[in-house]
């Protein structure tokens, strides 16, 4: 006899939404959190969100639409700039419009939804240990405030804990889930949020992102107006070896660099997180266990954002879990569905960006500014990418780019290159095992295309 059907530990994005699927189809459900109830939903992000995602998530599984208290602004499309700030392009699209939104009023609204569907939500409360019973997942041993440490148990346990993947760790060396993160699979991060009432953003409803190798390597600074006279802005970089800070490149480099931030400025909110930018954990089950949001890497490796593919990854994790309980069968082999589901409908689009990540590391500020300046590199290139992780340039369209590239051919090789390596890595994600007996086989493919994306 167990407590609950599943515990999920974490109740952001990815956590919220497995527990509400799995609530409404009648299953036991204790979502467990350290974060107080009302401050639930209180994340360093860039609170930004495709509208796109509220919409599929509300045919899958009915979520309703956002409050109107929780939009702060409609978005339009994002302007890339070089690092020259000379040159820009423009995203406008289905995948480009959306919200800029109060992520913690967002994640109050969630966890409400997840209570009035039935599901038990313990705040305050702390997932201490994973339970193991012969080797597999039985429970967590949880410390809530003023109460003594005690052990629970679910036929499935999901770790929802975020980038550091508190339970994933814990799991036997016998698990073929892996366990740690490769630091340069991450990104750090650092955000503030202002007021700017002497200073009026022309275009609230265009996000922007500065790409500067010299001072964000492998990553960005953001400007995501939220309104006329507010604003988040933040940047990210790649945790490799030597990297410096995000909060002293902040200091250093954003407060210098944009007019507004020599105005008066309200500051709201000032903090830094971590999230993971690479392709899905390679297998997201195990026997009785279960990985959703960051703690199973499903964040866009480009721009770090994760809402809307934890959202997604909620929603199969629900499903198959509840299949499996129905089935009375929690295996690996029950639960192992979720996988290629989360692959099918987002993680081969992650992973062929994983690949275009590696290329935009390799890149320098001058091939930037000369892509940008000479149209090599377009807007609607980059909106293709982020939709659909492929380079789609007709043979026309490639002549001209050519002619216009000739004084740079080492970059338009390697453009072709890492367009070829993307669509490798995606024919080998549309080809992923239907069962555990061939996860190592699989795994082995990937291997020569990232050792050859990281020399693009």
């Amino acid at each position: 006899m167990v407590d609950y059907d599943v515990i999920i530990a974490g109740a952001g994005t990815g956590g919220a939404i497995t527990a509400l699927t799995l609530a409404q189809k009648g299953h036991s459900v204790l979502v467990l959190d350290r974060k107080a109830r009302d401050t639930i939903g209180l994340k360093t992000c860039g609170d930004a969100l495709g509208a796109h995602h509220i919409r599929e998530l509300k045919e899958m599984i009915g979520l309703p639409d956002l409050p109107k208290d929780i939009v702060e602004h409609p978005v339009a499309g994002m302007d890339l700039y070089a690092p020259n700030g000379k040159h820009k392009l423009t995203m406008e699209g289905e995948t480009t419009r959306g919200y800029s939104f109060n992520r913690h009023k967002m994640g109050q609204w969630l966890v409400s939804l997840v209570e009035k569907a039935g599901a038990e939500v313990s705040a305050s409360t702390r997932v201490k240990k994973l339970l193991l019973d012969d080797g597999k997942v039985s429970g967590v041993r949880i410390s809530k405030e003023g109460e003594a440490e005690k052990d629970l148990t679910a036929r499935i346990i999901v770790d929802a804990t975020g980038a550091t993947g508190m339970l994933r760790r814990q799991l036997p060396d016998s698990s073929p889930i892996e366990k740690t993160i490769a630091k340069e699979d991450q990104m750090v991060a650092w955000r503030d949020i202002y007021e700017t009432p002497e200073f009026e953003f022309e275009t609230p409803d265009i996000l922007e992102i500065h790409w500067n190798q010299e001072q964000t390597l492998g990553g960005y600074t953001w400007v995501f107006p939220a309104g006329p006279h507010r604003v988040n802005i933040g940047l990210g970089v790649m945790m490799i070896p030597g990297y410096t800070h995000p909060r002293t490149i902040f200091d250093r480099f954003v407060k210098t660099n944009w007019e507004f931030m020599n105005t008066k400025l309200v500051t709201y909110d000032s903090s830094g997180g971590i999230a993971p930018i690479r392709r899905p954990i390679d297998t997201m089950v195990d026997d009785n266990f279960m990985l959703v949001g960051d703690s199973a890497c499903q964040v866009n490796p480009i721009h770090g954002g994760g809402i809307g593919s934890s959202m997604l990854g909620g929603v199969h994790a629900g499903n198959v879990a509840s299949e499996a309980l129905e089935q009375n069968d929690t295996s690996i082999e029950s639960l192992w569905d979720y996988n290629p589901r989360y692959m099918e409908s987002y993680g081969i689009k992650q992973a062929s960006l994983d690949v275009f990540r590696w290329f935009l590391l390799n890149v320098t500020n001058d091939e930037i500014n000369f892509a940008f300046q000479k149209g090599i590199v377009k807007g609607i290139d980059l909106l293709s990418v982020s939709i659909t992780g492929k380079m789609e340039i007709g043979t026309g369209e490639k002549f001209k780019r050519l002619v216009a590239g000739v004084g740079n051919i080492p970059l338009l090789r390697r453009v072709n290159k890492v367009s070829g390596l993307m669509e490798d890595i995606k024919d080998v994600y549309r080809d992923y095992p239907d069962s555990p007996e061939g996860l190592e086989r699989w795994k082995a493919r990937l291997t020569p295309i990232y050792d050859a994306a990281k020399k693009a």
